[in-house]
């Protein structure tokens, strides 16, 4: 199981962003294998925000984030009480923005490996969960001849 960060689907949906071909990939195997994703609905917000900012396309910005919402193996966690409370205990130990403690409460509750390409979830988090670049993760998913 996954919990994927807006990082890696903003990166997959835009062509001009380097790394953009292996995050395409990652997601592409993870859906043709329908292994489960699980995210915090704060990648929603996050993806929105970050294609309308780059491409200047409200619509489509909104479009993507509904399409990711309501892929089927993918899992939207509403943010209640206990997982803010996660959150921010690893915002303090870790040192971590907010948003970004959201996705590692995330991926610490489901037991699930975090795919990121934020330099502070690879390197503050490795000895708590698994996190990996899409890169990583879709090296473990191919198999090697």
């Amino acid at each position: 199981m996954y919990t994927v960060d807006a990082s890696v689907w903003v990166n997959a949906f835009d062509q001009r962003e380097p790394g953009h071909l292996a995050s395409r990939q990652f997601l592409e195997v993870v859906r043709r294998q329908a292994l489960p994703i699980i995210v915090p609905n704060l990648v929603l917000v996050e993806v929105a925000g970050a294609i309308s900012r780059t491409r200047r396309t409200p619509a489509q910005a909104q479009a993507f984030a509904i399409v990711l919402s309501r892929l089927p193996h993918v899992t939207v966690r509403v943010l209640d009480e206990a997982g803010a409370i996660q959150a921010l205990t690893l915002t303090a130990q870790h040192g971590l923005r907010g948003a970004d403690a959201v996705y590692a409460a995330v991926a610490h509750d489901a037991g699930s490996s975090l795919v990121t390409l934020d330099n502070e979830h690879l390197t503050r988090l490795v000895d708590l969960l698994t996190v990996c670049t899409p890169t990583v993760a879709l090296a473990a998913l191919t198999p090697q001849p």
